[in-house]
Formats: structure tokens, C-alpha cells, sequence
């Protein structure tokens, strides 16, 4: 569909259709001209529309007046829907023109105006653009009417009347404005045009709708093609539906009605959200066919409810059964559902609640827990290129529309129980959660939530993360046989840091899963001190792709998703887990003060110094060799040769590639020796410098000399290559026996006071 905004004077040159449009004609189907009747309604809404054009040339609050629909013949537009708007804005064109004296060459379009509903109406069109009102004098329709070219037979012609009743009410309301035609001409008052054949409707069904006598909305016009289709399948179905969309299911969604934002005053309708539940429903059904969502409206009707789809009749009633649930329940199916409080009573979006599940909110639109007003609210709509309401969420969605299906054949025990394994399968199938997947993915759902059945496939095939889908199935198992340590495990899965996967804590049997509260209490602390501890106690690196490696991070803002990543079931390996257990064994509550005394021990009784050593002691904030880390991912340029041991470590500043990075053992030094206010400087590395051999230099410019840094030997240089200097560190099998830092800040220190 056509989505761009015209200005009146802008359609004329409108090409969005296979030619330009050169003019506007009123249809012979069209009914008079409406918005100048002299009745008490119509003037109450000839005043009120008045009052939004005036406000929008006048008051700058521009305003856009919806959909017109027609088509294109012959060059000239032909309006469906959206005559009464168009009538009005080539008046008030037509006034604004004349009052502010605007040369004929830039009034000729409304020349292209006209009427084919009555040969006198479309004369009387022809002879206005010609005539120029003295606005001295009152009564504009009385000039008109003493006007030797006003026939006698306009006096009975409704049109002609109802333009000279609105020419007369455009007068006494714009008569004291000037600069106006600029604005009209602009962006101040615009619409849609939509031609029909973008639409694939008919010409009858604009002519039947437009038989109510009023402007009809995009929604309005879906629902009529939705009924109008529908009934060619079931009428009965279909005259149900279109009740209930006229009746319950506006009671459900009036709570919902402008997307829960702002003022409702300015939204009393809910057109939006029962489109945006409809693609929802439409959506479930592509993919459990195996297909792709459905974007435009209209061919959602005729690929899904339309003589045109074999599964038609099942589509309406899932699409009726899909609202039904919101409306009722109890077992007669007479009493009303409390949506709000159904949500709020299976999920918690901050921190554990038992018997509930952990939905986090996204940000501060997101309406969790009530996840069908936020589907209402946000389904299709992204922020950015991210999705408002992910396909996560659908799932769950989803999940919950199968028990309320099946209310009769799962208890809520089971059900609350096995929502859980969805949301933590949910939360850790990030890479897998994608449309193409979805019908496999929903297969999986209805097995869980209907059986309690959790289907694992081969590697390869699974559309659910597996090591997830296998911890799940044992947990299953698990809970079944320790009822009372059930819940300890739930509030183990909701920490933030685990999302759901709980191996690293509780062991592969569960064993450890006392250890919950301690875990609490260990994340509970300063991130930079449980750093540090858990290095003290062991060496925890992760590898992160094929060079990288990778620790926790004390960055607040990146923390979340940096630990996560850690006890991911993708990222999870043995020594993290060895670490964490090792340091959760030794003590039930932790403080940040207990941490640094774990630190202080493991530095003092360190008779040799690996990496981690050195990360440990001078993780602070004026060393900065970890403390500014952000994401904890680490290169070890020698890596493939020596592993960890090797000490050409880089810390990698980005999360991906390399960009500013530095090897933190010179930046270290650089920042110790008072940085660049005493003359030094320190670059940053790429990969393509590692790969050519480049060396890592801390240049001490005021004695022209740079440092650089070998496995185990520091060098003093000229500018030129010149060696002027070196230190070798005492090592034991390729460990340092003394503290590298130390050494280095000594010779450094040596040559700066040189």
C-alpha cells in the first residue's frame, strides 16, 4: 500500500499509479455534497472540522485526514471514499486563493476540480475558480448568488447549496487570516491515497460502504472485505464474527485502545489493536503451515479467509476461538476473564516470584506482564530494526492460547510448570528463534505444554537450543523426584545472570543446588571483587570464537549481558564452572570485603605469577589494566603456541574485532608512570599489525627512547631500532617468579630520569 502523505494541490501531480493524475472527479456513485447541510449534526461536525483546518494553517498543529481511496482513470482520480474531505479542501483552496490574491497560474489546478454526479454541479465548480469575491462586503454566498452566471437551477441542487453554506462558514472563520496559502499548499493539511488496484478490492465494496454516509477507516474497510470474503466460506461463522467484533471483542480491547501511550482522549477508537491481534492470529497460522508472515492486510483476508484458501473455515474459527479465550472463562465459559490478573499471576518481570515465571520488561513501553496487551499494543512494530514484540514473546503467546485451548485436559500445576520450560528455552534460543524455524518451534511448544513432552533432535536439526532442551528434560525428572527442592531450583534459573540454565551452579546431577543463596549472595557484590576472587581461585577464561577469550566484566551497563554469555548453554565450559564451584563450596555468604581477603591471600601465597595473577592485582581503577575492559574478551597473540601462558596479552576494548586495544601489561606501565603528562605515549593495535609483526612500543618522547615487550624480556630502544637497554623476568617452566609490572615500571622509571 501507498503510505505517502499528499497535500490537495500535491495529488494533481501524484505518479504513484502508471501516470500522473490531472484531475479530480466527483463519480456519478458518490452521494451529494454533505458537510455544508444546514442540520443542527452536520453543523456541530462542519464546526469541528473547521476547527482542525483553521488549527492546522493557523495554530501550526498540522494534521492528516486519513485514507482516500479510489482509482485512476484517464488521468483523473476517481474517489471511492474521501469526497466529502477533498470537496472541503478544494473550497477552502478556493477561498485562501482568492482572499490572499494568488496569481491564476498558481491557482489553475482547482480548475481540474469537478463533479460528475450533476451537470449543474460540475458548471457551478467551473464558473466559481473564475470568480473573486469583494471581501469587503459580507455574505459570500449572497455575491454568489448575484452573480449573472448563477442559474436559477443551482437553487435546487444539494451539492451547490452545501458548497454555498461551507463557502459562507470557511468566510466568518478564515475572513481575518492572511499567509495562509503556502501552509495549504505544504505539509499543514495532507492524507493517503490508496488506489484500489493496490489494494485488490472491488469498486462494489466501496460503493456498499460508502452507502453509511460517513468516512469510513482503515479498519473499516477490513473488516468489510474480512466479512464480505468470510461470507463466501460460512456465512453463519462469518455473521458471528463480525457480531462479536462489533460487540465483545470492542469491550476487550477498549481497555487497550491507543496502544496504552499517552492520552486516550486523543484514541477512542481500537481499530490499531484489532488489527495488530489479527496479524498475530494470521501470523500462528503461516506458521504452523510452514510459511512466512503476511504484511499487507488484504492479502492476509485472501490467503487466509478467503474461497481461495482450502483451510478457510478452520482459519476463521481459530481466529474467532483466539478472541473467545480473553472473553470468557470458567468451565460454562459465562464469567469474565481478568486478563491482567491471569498475567500477573504466572509472570514476574523483575525478580523471582514463586510459581511464576521471569518475563524481563524491555523498556519502558513494554506492558509485561500482560503479554496480550503488549501483543495489542506492539506486534509488527519495531523500534528501529528490533522488534516490539519479538518472536519470543510470540511463542509464549502462543504457549499460553494452547492451555487456555486445553484448559479441560492440563491442570495449572502442569501448566505453570511447563510455561517455565518454554521461557527458558525461549531465553536461550536467541540464534534459532526466526520465522523460517517457527513451525518446527511451535510443533515443540504444543508437546511441552499439552504432554509435558520435551522432544529433543539431532544436533543440526534442533530448533530450540539443545543443551538447553537437554538440562530441561532432566530438570523435568529431577523435580518430579524432589518436589521440595523445586522451587529452589526455579529461583536458581531466574538470577538475571542465569536465565534459565543452571548447570554451572548446580552441578550436572543438580547435586549443588543448595548453593542457590549463595550464588545470590555472590552476585550480590562489587562485579569488580567477584572478578577478581574467581581468578584468585582459579583460571576461568572462556574461549569466545576461535582467538578470543573471555571473563566477567564489572561494567554496569554491560554486565548483564556479559555474564550471561558466560553461563550460556552455548558458551559454558569446564573451567568456569570448576572455579565457581570451587569458591561457592567455601563459604555460604559472600561480602565485597571476604572477596578482596580471598584476593589478598591468593596474592601473598603466589609463588609464581601466570596472567591471571596480574589481573588480580592490578584490577584497579588508577592501573586500569582490567578496570576498563568493558567486555572482559581478551587476545592472546601467542595463543596457539603457548595458550595462556604466553604474556602478549591484549584487552580488547570492542566485543568483536579489534579497534583501540592495548597489551595490558605496557598500559599498565603507562599508567603507573604518570601517562602521557610525563611525556609518554602508548598506541593502540590492530590484527593486521600483529600479522606483520609489529611491536607493541611505550614511547617516552622527551628521551626519544620507546619500550617494547617479549615474552620475558623488556627493551629500551632508540627512535631509530637502536638497543640502549634491556630487562629479562626471572621465570620457573615459563611462569614469571617476579611481578613483571614491578620490573618494568623500574627500568621505565630509570630512563625517564635520564
Amino acid at each position: 500500500m501507498i503510505t505517502t502523505a499528499h497535500n490537495f494541490r500535491d495529488i494533481f501531480s501524484n505518479s504513484s499509479t502508471d501516470g500522473c493524475v490531472k484531475g479530480i472527479v466527483i463519480p456519478i456513485v458518490q452521494r451529494d455534497y454533505a458537510q455544508g447541510r444546514n442540520t443542527p449534526e452536520v453543523n456541530r461536525i462542519r464546526a469541528r472540522f473547521l476547527n482542525v483546518l483553521y488549527d492546522a494553517l493557523v495554530n501550526g498543529k498540522s494534521t492528516t485526514l486519513d485514507f482516500i481511496y479510489g482509482n485512476v482513470e484517464e488521468d483523473k482520480l476517481i474517489p471511492l471514499d474521501g469526497q466529502q474531505r477533498l470537496t472541503t479542501l478544494f473550497l477552502l483552496h478556493y477561498y485562501v486563493a482568492m482572499h490572499e490574491n494568488i496569481p491564476v497560474g498558481e491557482r489553475i489546478f482547482l480548475k481540474n476540480f469537478t463533479y460528475k454526479t450533476r451537470i449543474s454541479s460540475r458548471e457551478f465548480c467551473e464558473h466559481l475558480v473564475d470568480f473573486c469575491p469583494n471581501f469587503g462586503l459580507a455574505g459570500l454566498s449572497e455575491q454568489i448568488n448575484d452573480q449573472a452566471w448563477f442559474l436559477l437551477e443551482w437553487e435546487n441542487d444539494p451539492t451547490v447549496q452545501a458548497m454555498l453554506v461551507m463557502l459562507d462558514s470557511i468566510d466568518e472563520k478564515f475572513r481575518a487570516t492572511s499567509g495562509l496559502w503556502e501552509k495549504l499548499t505544504g505539509d499543514a493539511i495532507t492524507f493517503y491515497f490508496l488506489p484500489l488496484e493496490q489494494m485488490g478490492v472491488t469498486d462494489e465494496l466501496y460503493i456498499k460502504m460508502n452507502s453509511r454516509g460517513k468516512p469510513l477507516s482503515a479498519f473499516e474497510h477490513f473488516k468489510a472485505e474480512l466479512e464480505l470474503k468470510m461470507k463466501e466460506v460460512d456465512p453463519v461463522i462469518s455473521e458471528r464474527i463480525s457480531t462479536k467484533i462489533d460487540r465483545e471483542w470492542t469491550d476487550l480491547l477498549w481497555p487497550y485502545r491507543n496502544s496504552g501511550i499517552g492520552n486516550s482522549g486523543v484514541d477512542e477508537v481500537t481499530d490499531d489493536e484489532f488489527l495488530r491481534y489479527i496479524h498475530f492470529v494470521s501470523d500462528i497460522i503461516s506458521y504452523r503451515n510452514g510459511a512466512f508472515e503476511i504484511a499487507d492486510d488484504f492479502d492476509m483476508i485472501d490467503q487466509q479467509f478467503s474461497k481461495a484458501c482450502a483451510n478457510a473455515r478452520e482459519n476463521m474459527l481459530l481466529l474467532e476461538q483466539c478472541f473467545d479465550f480473553w472473553v470468557w472463562t470458567g468451565p460454562e465459559k459465562t464469567e469474565k476473564l481478568d486478563i491482567k490478573a491471569f498475567f500477573e499471576s504466572l509472570i514476574s518481570r523483575d525478580i523471582y516470584q514463586p510459581e511464576k515465571i521471569l518475563v524481563e520488561q524491555r523498556d519502558e513501553y513494554d506492558t509485561i506482564p500482560d503479554l496480550f496487551g503488549e501483543c495489542c499494543k506492539c506486534y509488527g512494530r519495531k523500534n528501529g530494526l528490533r522488534p516490539m514484540f519479538p518472536l519470543g514473546r510470540t511463542i509464549l503467546l502462543y504457549s499460553v492460547l494452547v492451555f487456555l485451548k486445553n484448559k479441560d485436559k492440563i491442570t495449572e500445576r502442569n501448566f505453570r510448570r511447563r510455561l517455565r520450560i518454554v521461557n527458558n528455552l525461549v531465553k536461550n534460543s536467541s540464534n534459532t528463534l526466526r520465522s523460517e524455524y517457527m513451525k518446527e518451534l511451535l510443533t515443540q511448544v504444543d508437546k511441552i505444554i499439552l504432554e509435558g513432552v520435551i522432544e529433543q533432535v539431532d544436533e543440526g536439526k534442533a530448533r530450540f537450543q539443545n543443551r538447553q532442551m537437554e538440562e530441561e528434560a532432566e530438570k523435568l525428572i529431577w523435580t518430579e523426584q524432589n518436589p521440595d527442592k523445586a522451587e529452589l531450583l526455579y529461583k536458581l534459573e531466574d538470577h538475571p545472570y542465569l536465565n534459565g540454565f543452571v548447570k554451572a551452579v548446580a552441578g550436572d546431577n543438580f547435586e549443588h543446588i543448595e548453593w542457590c543463596d549463595r550464588f545470590y549472595s555472590l552476585f550480590k557484590c562489587d562485579l569488580k571483587e567477584v572478578n577478581r576472587a574467581l581468578l584468585a581461585t582459579g583460571d576461568y577464561f572462556e574461549k569466545d570464537g576461535s582467538w578470543r577469550h573471555q571473563i566477567g566484566t564489572s561494567n554496569s551497563r554491560l554486565a548483564q549481558g556479559v555474564w550471561r554469555s558466560l553461563f550460556s548453554p552455548v558458551r559454558l565450559e569446564d573451567n568456569l564452572c570448576v572455579v565457581l564451584r570451587k569458591l561457592l563450596s567455601e563459604h555460604e555468604v559472600f561480602t565485597d570485603d571476604l572477596l578482596r581477603d580471598i584476593s589478598s591471600k591468593y596474592l601473598q601465597e603466589s609463588t609464581e605469577m601466570p596472567v591471571r595473577y596480574y589481573l588480580v592485582k592490578y584490577d584497579q581503577t588508577q592501573t586500569n589494566m582490567v578496570g576498563d575492559y568493558r567486555f572482559g574478551k581478551f587476545y592472546w597473540r601467542n595463543h596457539q603456541k603457548q595458550g595462556r601462558n604466553s604474556y602478549k596479552v591484549i584487552v580488547m576494548t570492542t566485543e568483536q574485532n579489534f579497534g583501540f586495544n592495548y597489551d595490558i601489561f605496557l598500559k599498565t606501565l603507562f599508567t603507573l608512570a604518570g601517562g602521557a603528562s610525563n611525556g609518554l605515549q602508548i598506541g593502540n593495535y590492530s590484527f593486521t599489525e600483529y600479522n606483520n609483526g609489529g611491536k607493541d612500543k611505550l614511547i617516552l618522547g622527551r628521551q626519544n627512547l620507546y619500550l617494547t615487550l617479549d615474552e620475558n624480556v623488556y627493551t629500551i630502544c632508540k627512535e631509530d631500532g637502536e638497543k640502549v637497554g634491556s630487562r629479562k623476568i626471572e621465570q620457573r617452566d615459563g611462569i614469571d617468579i617476579e611481578d613483571r609490572v614491578e620490573v618494568g615500571l623500574q627500568l621505565l622509571k630509570k630512563y625517564m630520569e635520564k
